[in-house]
């Protein structure tokens, strides 16, 4: 068994500390991807096994040996993985818009997960209101709807069930993007407060980020509502099927890749002192309580 700690290869070539292989029905055909996960929370979310969705397609992640990603993973006998089970949801299905005139069209759709995502595009000029439009539905993505959310309709992947986020790359917008696993949990988007951390002069956050997607290179900031998820964003390098993302918590640290795993490490040089300090401080007490004895 490899260490979890450890990074081997996957099929397609690629590193990472788990391997995917995933499949759909496109157009009539069976569409396969294999890839890398790496810095998403494998307790909670990334679960070792495979799990079919509500439309048939089926997701199996491993991290039993180099290239277990293999096509035929899932059925394979002499290594079994097991099965997950997905949350089966009613959710609401409704498209809330400031410019938008006339009677509104609510329904109820069922799927493994409900969503609710809004776009905020600010006026260039101070006394001019935002536009707003929230979109709240089952997916509109559904071969990509799983526990691992390996891709979303705002171009973010690994986002968190059960969490809700605000991300900004752009000056003049923003997007929220929730999910959440219980009926009608979509109805009302959670308030999400923007953190203090300014992200490249534009915008704030709980997190800056870099997200590198096949090329296309985005920097901005994240600020999220956690609350009800198992899983939590932390700072870091992540892989998501070929999307890199560099996760940082210092002013301006999203400068370039460089700077921000450099503030990660030293984030975490900081922790590691401080819980020694406080091992120190214990030990001190606990010897001058012996020898008063």
């Amino acid at each position: 068994m490899i260490s979890k700690k450890q990074l081997f290869r996957c099929q397609q070539p690629c590193e990472g500390s788990q391997c995917v292989v995933w499949k759909w029905n496109s157009r009539s055909e069976l569409a396969i991807k294999q890839g890398c996960l790496q810095g998403v929370d494998k307790q909670w979310t990334a679960k070792v096994g495979c799990r079919t969705n509500h439309l048939g397609a089926s997701l199996c992640i491993c991290d039993d040996g180099p290239l277990c990603n293999r096509v035929e993973r899932a059925e394979q006998t002499t290594r079994p993985l097991p099965q997950i089970r997905l949350p089966a949801v009613e959710c609401q299905s409704k498209v809330i818009s400031t410019g938008f005139v006339g009677p509104r069209r609510e329904k109820i759709c069922t799927s493994n997960y409900c969503h609710v995502t809004k776009t905020e595009t600010f006026a260039e000029e101070k006394n001019e209101n935002t536009d707003i439009l929230s979109v709240s539905n089952c997916g509109d993505l559904p071969e990509f709807d799983f526990d691992v959310r390996l891709k979303n309709s705002i171009g973010f992947p690994g986002l968190y069930s059960n969490g809700c986020y605000r991300i900004q790359v752009e000056k003049r917008s923003a997007m929220v993007d929730c999910v959440c696993s219980k009926n009608k949990c979509n109805e009302v988007i959670p308030e999400i407060e923007t953190g203090h951390i300014d992200s490249h002069e534009f915008c704030d956050g709980d997190f800056c980020l870099i997200q590198d997607a096949h090329g296309r290179v985005s920097k901005g900031c994240i600020s999220l509502n956690e609350r009800n998820s198992w899983s939590h964003l932390k700072s870091g390098h992540r892989r998501i099927l070929g999307v890199e993302q560099w996760l940082c918590q210092a002013h301006l640290c999203n400068f370039d890749t460089e700077r921000a795993m450099k503030s990660v490490r030293s984030m975490r040089a900081g922790k590691t002192n401080s819980g020694n300090v406080w091992n120190l401080m214990v030990t001190f007490i606990i010897m001058l309580l012996a020898s008063s004895f």
